[in-house]
């Protein structure tokens, strides 16, 4: 058998090479491991790369997905009309709050169970108002990362947890 390179493009890139008698059928191999959760884009995968491509015709991620079945699972009960910018906003707070209330007394003893259901509830709100304020939220997180990574440069920051005008 052949074998062909097949690119996966999600919110990274990786190249895959997949056994097959066609590229067609190396693609639809790859295709089926991508959407049965068996391959998933990583940050290991944008290491050492100088670019980053998004191509939604492609592959969906597993993260438009979700996006999808947030979507969804709003409109089947009428709720979009609840989740304006501001409700969504104090609902982070609210379950941020909630988070925070799993280590209230103990610092080193809380419930996983619990805080897995805290902080779910926190990323929900936060995919919420990035939709309805149409923001991709990976870029939003890149574009941030970007700005964090000059203000703390590694040879400054380093072992340091003091705020970076302080450096």
């Amino acid at each position: 058998m052949d074998k062909y390179k097949i690119e996966i493009t999600e919110y990274m890139q990786r190249i895959i090479e997949e056994e097959a008698s066609t590229q067609e059928k190396a693609l639809d191999k790859v295709k089926k491991e991508y959407d049965n959760g068996n391959i998933c884009l990583d940050y290991n995968d944008l290491k050492g790369l100088d670019i980053e491509i998004y191509n939604p015709d492609k592959f969906k991620s597993k993260l438009d997905i979700l996006l999808e079945r947030i979507d969804k699972f709003n409109k089947d009960r009428d709720w979009d009309q609840f989740h304006t910018p501001v409700n969504l906003s104090k609902s982070i707070s609210i379950e941020a709050a909630e988070l925070l209330e799993c280590f209230q007394w103990d610092n080193d003893k809380y419930n996983i169970e619990d805080v897995t259901e805290e902080l779910a509830d926190v990323l929900n709100y936060c995919m919420q108002l990035c939709s309805v304020l149409h923001l991709d939220p990976i870029q939003i997180i890149n574009d941030k990362m970007n700005k964090t990574e000059k203000k703390y440069p590694i040879e400054k920051a380093k072992g340091k947890s003091i705020k970076y005008d302080k450096l």
